[in-house]
């Protein structure tokens, strides 16, 4: 059932040298997620989503999502480099790097009322959030679920 509350989920690739390397982001992010009624999702831009959605159950959602993505996104990907596990791309420098290939960080923040006073406290947090998700090798998500008064 759905809630009157929002919660908002930032989605982002990683590894941004992939980019270089003729990657789509809109493409890749494409397959992960589909919008329902009272759902909103949109591009912010680079390889940067936001969905909102008063879906009660964002963890589902949030591994629907990671899974879609580690699925879809091989086709991307040449063979041998889905059997490395990495790709040989130059950098600024125009020397040779591995990457691992590309994963999703998703972050969550549960927008309880009274919880945020504006905009900008939900931004400050959904970075927070976003920077804990990118610790994490691979592709995952992380859900902030501190109440009204704990930010």
């Amino acid at each position: 059932t759905a809630s009157p509350y929002k919660n908002i989920i930032f989605i982002g690739t990683d590894y941004k040298q992939l980019f270089l390397y003729d990657i789509n982001s809109d493409k890749l992010i494409n397959i992960t997620y589909t919008e329902d009624e009272g759902n909103f999702v949109g591009h912010i831009g680079g390889d940067d989503f936001v969905a909102i959605t008063s879906n009660i159950n964002c963890e589902q959602i949030c591994q629907n999502i990671v899974l879609e993505f580690d699925q879809g996104e091989l086709k991307y990907f040449n063979k041998k480099d889905i059997e490395k596990g990495y790709l040989e791309v130059p950098n600024r420098k125009c020397i040779i790097e591995q990457f691992p290939l590309t994963s999703i960080s998703i972050a969550v923040v549960v927008v309880d009322e009274g919880r945020f006073k504006n905009v900008l406290e939900i931004g400050e947090t959904a970075a927070q959030v976003k920077h804990l998700a990118k610790t994490t090798p691979g592709s995952t998500y992380v859900i902030d679920r501190r109440k009204h008064g704990s930010n």
